[in-house]
């Protein structure tokens, strides 16, 4: 067997693999006899026509196509034996020739990751603060849920701080948005209370009076849970039944004693702002970890296959999907509401596919440069906590959580934040020798 290489770009192999005749005389025959024991063929028995008989009655194609099917993939792994190769994923048959029989295979490579100085790596960090304008928020909020319900005059105009009864239902160019939902109750805040990821029906309602109907529209909010008719604007009939008039409690000691064990509205305030303080952590850990993964993947040279850029893209839509089967909808009506067909869709999720590729490649290779490892340890704890949060479920929870499959996950899981962990105190200066293991919990 006749076999040469030639290097693609993008870490991809061209294998040209020609076979000799002989084996090829030998499948074809073996693909006749399997055709003929499958099919039946007039004046012989099972597996006894001859080759030509065969191929007149099934077809010439057929017979290649079964010479293909078998010879294909052993001839391939052959190959790849022989010069000791060793693909990164499936390989890919880019053409075929029968006189003489060539397969040619594009092969993927392994990924080259080569950080550069990563050490050397700075990205500026803000110790993060708590928003007063947010904590005054919260203590809106507060009152807001205390409110008190009181009865209005009859001619009485809907206005901020009033609660409006209605029938309402929305659609998106003619499809239900909104379920014609009846008698159902809508706060009307002050343009400055409102949410920007909520729905805005304060500012439509106002002005009406019971017993009134309204069209309007609003743009649909650019949230996940919106995310079918991102872009387009939703039409909705609202019929207004009533109004109530809402009083906010004053904000002070008494109110705070109504909502938890404080003494205080200081002491409620002081225990908002630790959340608060908290939260912020949190998001700022989170843009911290963007800014430093992003400023490695710049400075770094990756190169990887394309087949790559199709599996990330597979795994994309495949959380989609599965987004998608909790809303209770299908890709196919998504991708219908999109204007898109999934060979567009999937066309534009490559960009994105990329990136997340780069990061991961480049942080899988921080992990390896640092040494970085999860003890068996570890990876128990994080999984008895993990089903703690079940409950009643979490002895069930706990068994699933240790099936091999589950556990590399939790394994992997904790490993990527041990490598995200030591790439931030590196880009912090805060890391001057490599771990010897993590401590990800």
């Amino acid at each position: 067997m006749n076999v040469t290489t030639e290097p693609r770009d993008n870490r991809q192999l061209l294998l040209t693999i020609e076979v000799p005749q002989e084996r090829v005389d030998a499948a074809l025959a073996q693909a006749a006899r399997r055709l003929s024991q499958k099919y039946k063929i007039p004046g012989f028995r099972p597996g006894k026509a001859p080759r030509d008989v065969v191929e007149r009655m099934v077809g010439k194609q057929a017979l290649l196509e079964e010479v293909v099917d078998d010879l294909g993939p052993k001839v391939y792994k052959e190959a790849l034996d022989t010069h000791s190769i060793e693909p990164y994923g499936m390989g890919e048959m880019e053409d075929f020739s029968l006189e003489p029989m060539v397969f040619k295979m594009v092969v993927p490579l392994a990924p080259i990751i080569e950080l550069g100085d990563y050490k050397s790596l700075r990205v500026p960090y803000l110790e993060p603060a708590v928003d007063e304008h947010e904590l005054e928020h919260q203590l809106e909020h507060i009152r807001d849920n205390n409110a008190i319900v009181e009865p209005v005059d009859d001619d009485a105009v809907a206005e901020a701080n009033m609660v409006a009864t209605v029938d309402i239902e929305g659609t998106v160019d003619g499809e239900p948005f909104i379920s014609r939902q009846e008698k159902v109750t809508i706060n009307l805040y002050p343009p400055l209370d409102r949410a920007e990821d909520m729905l805005d029906f304060s500012s439509p309602i106002m002005g009406m009076k019971p017993g009134e109907d309204k069209t309007f529209t609003l743009p649909v909010p650019d949230t996940e849970r919106y995310e079918q008719f991102r872009g387009k604007t939703a039409e909705f009939n609202v019929h207004l039944h009533g109004l109530q008039k809402r009083e906010l409690p004053a904000l002070d000691d008494a109110l705070a004693q109504t909502v938890g064990d404080y003494e205080t509205l200081d002491a409620l305030k002081d225990e908002i702002r630790s959340e608060l303080l908290t939260a912020a952590k949190r998001q700022a850990a989170d843009k911290y970890s963007d800014e430093c993964i992003n400023a490695l993947v710049k400075q770094a040279t990756i190169e990887f296959a394309p087949q790559m850029i199709k599996a990330e893209v597979d795994e994309l839509v495949e959380r989609t999907e599965r987004r998608l089967k909790d809303q209770q909808t299908t890709m196919e009506q998504y991708l219908e509401a999109l204007g898109k067909t999934e060979e567009q869709y999937r066309e534009e999720l490559k960009p994105t596919a990329g990136i997340r590729l780069k990061r991961g490649l480049a942080l899988n290779e921080i992990i390896k440069q640092e040494n970085l490892a999860v003890s068996d340890e570890e990876v128990e704890q994080q999984i008895e906590r993990m089903a703690a949060v079940y409950g009643p479920q979490a002895k069930e929870a706990l068994k699933a959580l240790a099936q091999p499959r589950n556990r590399d996950g939790v394994k992997i899981e904790l490993l990527t934040q041990a490598g995200m962990q030591r790439l931030m105190a590196i880009c912090k200066g805060e890391a001057d020798k490599p771990a010897e293991e993590s401590t990800a919990a």
